[in-house]
């Protein structure tokens, strides 16, 4: 039987996917093999495009290099005004990310995906901003090199000889809804070179003898031929799975490569990601901790290779075990790995296997893939990380030499008296007892040492290494044997020690945090005993940052933290508590902190952060004390949403008793002004010579602001009673315009309101009412906050599924930093008219965000205010049009 019914798992993880990625931007990426093919001349052909069929088109940053068909194409075009960076006594130029978020275009341009941003930027990396800018639903299309995708670089270099170091990972590439290769031929490419169409005269010469030679460039085609047919065969295969087409594919596969401390795990690393794209399957990055402690070069070798691992989508897993080979074979079948990749050893011995070989006698049904790897950077032996001989070392080579002196004197004494064997046995005790003291090294040379003294000074003829006796060669041979083995198994037994103790205080400290803030009777004391345990431990200065109740971090850190952090810091902090992201140094996210900011989340919401400032200057880092943080926070963000549930349910008991009696009381009032107001209304326009009267005229004023309160007041109490239900209709764009002009009132009749609306506006399917009223009530308060007779103007386009209204005043603009306020109940700027009553922009959003849209508002750069109506809506077609005009000829016809 052919069961074509989908995974149910596989078809639960899709629908969360596409629902993630319905709530971000859209990425568009123009591939090409190298500068000077098109990108970006295609990229804002693109745009104009876009922007002709009605998007809102934005230039975040282009660079045109001086080719004048390319800056041809930027008329028209609306472009950002670069941010304006001062760094080492110069001014530099780059991407405003704040001001194209708070823009919100449909569609933003940005070029050159794998710059490096200018010192004093949010980000390390432009591709960083534009991980920003897709989480804030903003759709982005930018250009890239083949050369600077992480998982090719290792290609790249052994085909050109040149190292890349501008890198963007593969993971964002996975993210892109479209790439697109930007082609042109080899011939073509040299033809445009010569013109000087992609670097100037002298640079055109040095790039065609460097880089621009023919067979780079050739291979550099392939390269990107080849990862976009991958690309296409991946996409090829997700249609394959939605129309349930049985794939040829191992669809269960899953690759697992071993990392450690060295320069070759990142290019293992990035062949398991060009592996898991061609099969479409997930990766595993695993690093054994073993008992030995790394140096300071391996750590930071190890974190970069993990670092790796996790910015190209692998799942950094971390194992402990003494025998590498056996932990990754239990590690694979434990997480179900179908293949594990590890690297070719060149050094071979007769009497050791490697770890590959090791790896394939046990590994059974997984798969092993034995990978040359290439080194991670250009091949200098004296970079490749090495046991340092520290003062310390020093130190126990003397204590050992020290030891077999003075045993050598004593033994000396005792000799004529015990006999020349216990002198062997006084240094195998030793030895026993001094390898559980110093290291490997000094363990090695005090055995050596042990073993010559023995001879020279105790076995016959004494005072030379001769030895005659073949009793006595025997007893010295396996006296260094024994010694030996004594010492390794001892100092083995010591570092295992060391290393669980070291484990041991770790996990020791973790459950004392997690006890002294959950258990406390106080939580202020609690979090201070908490974060006095991880400064001990780590070594730090912490600052606690725990959000308010409305969900915003306060200006103020906790007094239980010891780190008083400054302005910037905090400025680093709200970042990584909005964007749930590690921030600040040793990050790639504003590294010129000075602290380091974990987001204290759960699997629900983030709690607040936690900054740590290390008291050692010179210290880093590494994956093992970055590995500790991450558990430390997480055991407080856990306990922090447990107090916080606790008082949210205190807390909404109470406001559920006081908002159900504030609705009351505001319904009651509400619904009692309504008719009286309304018998006054109809009594002043039944009065004769009512015009003439400016008692009258003024009493219908009064009446009228009256009027919008109690309407503004019972709108209010339908969204917070949640009752507002959007009654779909079909509605025509132009008359519910004309209708909420009219509906602002007398506030609109002093100023020269302008209507733009784009030819040929369908039908638009949603509820009249509540948009009408929107708008209405965004008109209103354009035409109260503006000086009269200014212009106000009102801008109606529609494009792929979306109204955008967008409302335009030649007023005093809003008040630096209040455009997130503007939209809070009762809020009214400084110097506002009187009379009215803060709620309706409230009420705006509210009925915009019910009908599944929102509202954005900024400062025109030259001046006034922009309220910008964005909602998704359904758009009568042609063919439906003609029906609904046939339906209403035949209804006119029969009535």
């Amino acid at each position: 039987m052919n069961d074509d019914r989908p995974d149910p798992d596989a078809l639960l993880a899709q629908l969360q996917r596409e629902e993630s990625m319905e709530k971000k931007g859209r990425l568009y990426i123009l591939l090409g093999m190298c500068p000077g093919v098109g990108k970006t001349y295609a990229m804002l052909l693109l745009a104009r495009q876009r922007q002709a069929d009605g998007l809102k088109v934005l230039v975040g940053i282009v660079e045109t290099h001086g080719r004048k068909e390319t800056a041809s194409l930027l008329e028209g075009l609306e472009v950002i005004p670069r941010k304006k960076i001062s760094h080492g006594g110069h001014t530099l130029e780059e991407f405003d990310l704040d001001t194209a978020i708070q823009r919100r275009p449909d569609l933003l341009l940005v070029d050159e995906l794998a710059h490096t941003n200018a010192p004093g930027s949010r980000h390390l990396k432009r591709y960083q901003d534009v991980l920003e800018l897709l989480d804030a639903g903003i759709d982005v299309v930018t250009t890239l090199n083949v050369q600077h995708i992480e998982s090719q670089v290792d290609i790249v270099r052994q085909v050109t000889g040149i190292a890349v170091h501008e890198t963007v990972p593969d993971s964002l590439l996975d993210r892109a809804h479209e790439i697109q290769l930007v082609d042109l031929s080899v011939e073509k490419l040299m033809v445009r070179m010569g013109e000087g169409k992609v670097y100037m005269a002298e640079r055109a010469e040095a790039a065609a003898k460097g880089f621009f030679r023919e067979g780079n460039l050739t291979a550099l085609r392939e390269l990107a031929l080849r990862f976009t047919a991958e690309r296409v065969d991946r996409d090829l295969e997700d249609i394959r799975k939605a129309r349930r087409v049985s794939s040829p594919w191992k669809t269960n596969a899953k690759l697992m490569v071993a990392v450690g401390p060295t320069p070759y795990s990142e290019s293992l690393i990035r062949w398991t990601r060009r592996a898991s794209g061609r099969h479409g399957c997930p990766w595993l990055a695993v690093w054994v901790e073993g008992t030995r402690p790394l140096t300071a070069p391996e750590q930071d070798l190890l974190g970069r290779s993990l670092g790796l691992a996790r910015k190209l989508g692998g799942e950094v897993v971390h194992a402990t075990g003494d025998d590498l080979a056996v932990t990754l074979l239990t590690v694979a079948r434990e997480r179900n790995v179908s293949q594990i990749v590890v690297g070719k050893s060149n050094r071979r011995s007769l009497w050791k296997q490697t770890l590959a070989d090791r790896i394939i006698e046990g590994s059974g049904d997984i798969d092993v893939c034995v990978v040359r790897p290439v080194i991670g950077r250009p091949s200098n032996r004296s970079e490749m990380p090495r046991r340092s001989f520290t003062a310390h070392s020093a130190q126990e080579y003397g204590i050992a030499f020290a030891i077999v002196t003075v045993l050598t004197a004593v033994c000396w004494q005792i000799e004529p008296v015990v006999g020349y064997t216990v002198p062997a046995l006084v240094y195998l005790f030793a030895i026993l007892l001094a390898a559980f003291h110093i290291g490997r090294g000094p363990m090695i040379l005090m055995a050596g040492l042990s073993a010559l003294a023995w001879n020279y000074f105790f076995i016959s003829p004494k005072f030379t290494f001769e030895v005659r006796a073949l009793e006595d060669i025997i007893l010295l041979v396996l006296f260094f044997a024994v010694a030996l083995s004594m010492g390794q198994l001892t100092s083995r037994l010591r570092t295992r020690e060391i290393a669980e103790r070291r484990r041991q205080i770790e996990t020791d400290a973790l459950l004392r945090v997690t006890q002294s803030a959950a258990l406390a009777p106080e939580m202020g004391k609690g979090l201070a005993e908490a974060l006095r345990i991880i400064n001990s431990v780590i070594g730090t200065d912490t600052a606690l940052v725990v959000r308010k109740l409305d969900h915003s971090l306060p200006t103020v850190p906790h007094p239980a933290g010891t780190w008083l952090p400054d302005e910037r810091e905090f400025g680093v902090a709200a970042w990584a508590y909005g964007n749930k992201q590690i921030a600040g140094r040793f990050t790639d996210t504003l590294p010129q902190s000075a602290g380091t900011w974990f987001p204290l989340q759960t699997a629900t919401s983030v709690m607040g952060v936690i900054g740590l400032k290390l008291t050692n200057e010179d210290a880093t880092l590494d994956f093992t004390l970055r590995q500790a943080v991450e558990a430390f926070a997480l055991q407080l963000a856990l306990v922090l949403e447990k107090e916080h549930f606790i008082q949210a349910v205190s807390q909404a008991e109470v406001m559920d008793r006081s908002e159900r009696l504030r609705r009351n009381l505001l319904d009651s009032v509400s619904h009692e002004l309504k008719t009286p107001l309304a018998i006054i209304r109809a009594s002043i326009e039944g009065m004769e010579a009512a015009a003439a009267n400016p008692y009258v005229i003024e009493i219908d004023t009064a009446t009228k602001r009256l009027q919008r309160l109690v309407d503004g007041l019972l709108q209010m109490t339908r969204l917070e009673s949640q009752v507002v239900e959007p009654q779909m209709e079909w509605c025509d764009v132009n008359e519910l315009v004309e209708g909420a002009i009219k509906t602002a009132g007398d506030v609109l009749k002093n100023h020269l309101v302008s209507v733009d609306f784009a030819p040929d506006i369908p039908l638009i399917k949603t509820d009249h009412a509540l948009l009408h009223q929107a708008l209405a009530n965004i008109l209103h308060n354009a035409g109260v906050y503006t000086p009269q007779h200014s212009a106000i103007e009102l801008t109606v386009r529609h494009a792929e599924q979306k109204l955008r209204l967008t409302i335009r005043d030649h007023g005093p603009g809003l008040p630096p930093g209040e455009e997130s306020h503007v939209f809070g109940k009762f809020y009214r700027a400084a110097g506002a008219p009187a009379g009215g009553t803060g709620l309706g922009l409230s009420i705006a959003r509210g009925f915009v965000q019910a009908l599944g849209g929102d509202i954005a508002v900024w400062n025109h750069p030259l001046g006034g205010a922009v309220f910008e109506i964005l909602l998704k809506a359904e758009f009568m077609t042609p063919s439906e049009d003609h029906a609904c005009v046939s339906c209403q000829i035949k209804e006119t016809a029969a009535t």
